[in-house]
């Protein structure tokens, strides 16, 4: 009888060998004895953690989950990241920066008729 193929293998230590990526799941290519679930990310944000993952040198990879919608336009699939357990925290503060200030800007909405539109000033100034 053959394990369950989303059980990681318990005896990999000894073997040598590391753990291995289900067929339906990204990589970034590098190699852990053991994964843990950091989050769940849209199919926009994939690459782009998994190569920065990559830069970092965090073993990491996605596997597609089902979801319950909760409201229209929600995803009825999330890729769930997985990382490495020694570099979960170095992974976790990474990602934060990257889904913070990696968005797209939102696009700017035309002041209504009839009203000035204050001028934005830049909090910080450039010495001259």
């Amino acid at each position: 009888m053959t394990a369950a193929r989303q059980i990681p293998d318990p005896w990999s230590d000894s073997r040598g060998t590391t753990h291995w990526i289900p067929a339906r799941g990204l990589s970034n290519g590098l190699q852990a004895r053991a994964f843990g679930v950091l989050a769940d990310l849209d199919e926009s944000q994939v690459y782009r953690v998994l190569f920065a993952l990559s830069d970092e040198g965090i073993a990491g990879y996605v596997l597609p989950v089902r979801v319950t919608v909760m409201e229209a336009g929600d995803p009825e699939i999330l890729w769930r990241l997985r990382v490495d357990i020694p570099r979960y925290r170095a992974a976790e503060d990474l990602l934060m920066e990257l889904l913070r200030y990696g968005r797209p800007r939102r696009p700017r909405k035309p002041p209504p008729q009839g009203r000035r539109r204050r001028m934005s000033v830049a909090l910080v100034r450039k010495s001259p």
